[in-house]
């Protein structure tokens, strides 16, 4: 059974606290899981500033305001519409690091624009301006164990590009 790494997110956690930093999101394809989860830790009001759902393109250009012409043009789940996002989160909920995250977490139709496959995920994290973006592909059985899939990498890249945890 696939499981979120706890000590992982406790010690990112934790360092969060004791900077004093603050973490935003926006979230696509998980649809407030990573959020729901950071809200989880004891210490996630002194960091945890808040988050955008975007799962309709809808809400990704009316209220992140990204682009029509990225969606046309890559489609929804792609690492040029993500960074919009992540982007447009900085611009809106002020905090030290954002997290921007799409991908394909199951099959749905295949439309000509979209050249992703179901376990594609793309995932952009901005600390204190400096971003990194990363595509990953998870061969995992359900959509569920993509979302933790995810959320781990996304752990992995904070502690491990941003040094976000005591050494």
């Amino acid at each position: 059974m696939m499981k979120i790494n706890e000590e992982k997110l406790n010690r990112i956690g934790e360092y969060l606290q004791s900077k004093k930093l603050k973490l935003s999101l926006a979230e696509s394809m998980p649809a407030g899981f990573f959020t729901s989860i950071w809200s989880l830790q004891t210490e996630a009001g002194e960091y945890l500033e808040g988050s955008v759902v975007c799962f309709s393109e809808k809400v990704k250009t009316h209220v992140l305001k990204v682009p029509k012409n990225l969606l046309e043009t890559y489609s929804a789940e792609s690492m040029e519409v993500t960074e919009a996002m992540l982007k447009s989160i900085m611009a809106t909920i002020p905090a030290d690091i954002h997290i921007a995250i799409t991908g394909k977490a199951y099959d749905v139709k295949q439309t000509q624009k979209n050249q992703c496959e179901t376990g594609d995920v793309f995932l952009s994290i901005s600390n204190k301006g400096k971003i990194i973006s990363k595509k990953y592909h998870f061969s995992e059985s359900n959509a569920a164990e993509v979302f933790i899939c995810a959320f781990n990498a996304c752990l992995d890249l904070l502690e491990l590009e941003f040094e976000l945890t005591a050494k």
